[in-house]
């Protein structure tokens, strides 16, 4: 949908609308040949790519659809990361650029319905049962990634978490990070809050 709008690719669309305005460098669908040996090894795949997977998108839908997807496929820095985040916490605001306006933010991380913690792309804490664990108000949103990244923030208390790990290295076999990313939102957001 944004391709068909905008008629632009949607990496070049991000590029031109976020990622530039929010001097985010370091963040991109398909990273170039020589920046691929600084990211990190995702998995030893031993079942439709039959190689290492570094530096290009893990998802297996999203690599047949060329590594530029919506869902999945999107390489960044925690630097980055903590810019866009900025962003949202301030209102759609950063470093004196407008980037979203409010009124679209708060539609992006508004549960859809009581039955659900879902948001439009996001996750809530409601009742606390999500991971972002109980030092998060249940007016926080984050998202958490398949090969183990999550991303919670807190614009009430003015804080976020990101966890930029990966559970799936040799293989996806794991589960440790889903108690692990529990345990370590509790501990830093309780260490955050008592200042």
């Amino acid at each position: 949908m944004v391709e068909r709008i905008s008629g632009k690719r949607l990496d070049q669309f991000l590029s031109d609308y976020l990622w530039v305005p929010l001097g985010m460098t370091h963040t991109m669908f398909i990273p170039e040949l020589i920046d691929r040996q600084f990211c990190v090894p995702t998995e030893i795949d031993d079942y439709i790519r039959h190689r290492l997977i570094q530096g290009t998108v893990h998802d297996e839908n999203c690599d047949l659809l060329g590594g530029i997807s919506g869902h999945a496929g999107l390489f960044s820095s925690v630097q980055d990361v903590s810019k866009y985040i900025l962003m949202l916490i301030s209102g759609g605001t950063y470093d004196g650029h407008k980037i979203l306006k409010p009124a679209t933010i708060k539609k992006f991380i508004t549960r859809q319905s009581n039955n659900s913690s879902r948001a439009l792309g996001w996750d809530t804490n409601l009742k606390f049962a999500g991971s972002a664990g109980k030092g998060f108000s249940e007016g926080s949103f984050g998202h958490t990634g398949f090969t183990g990244t999550s991303i919670w923030v807190d614009p009430e208390k003015r804080f976020a978490i990101i966890l930029l790990t990966n559970r799936v290295y040799p293989n996806r076999k794991k589960e440790g990070i889903k108690g692990f990313r529990i345990r370590f939102h509790e501990s830093v957001s309780s260490l955050l809050s008592s200042k």
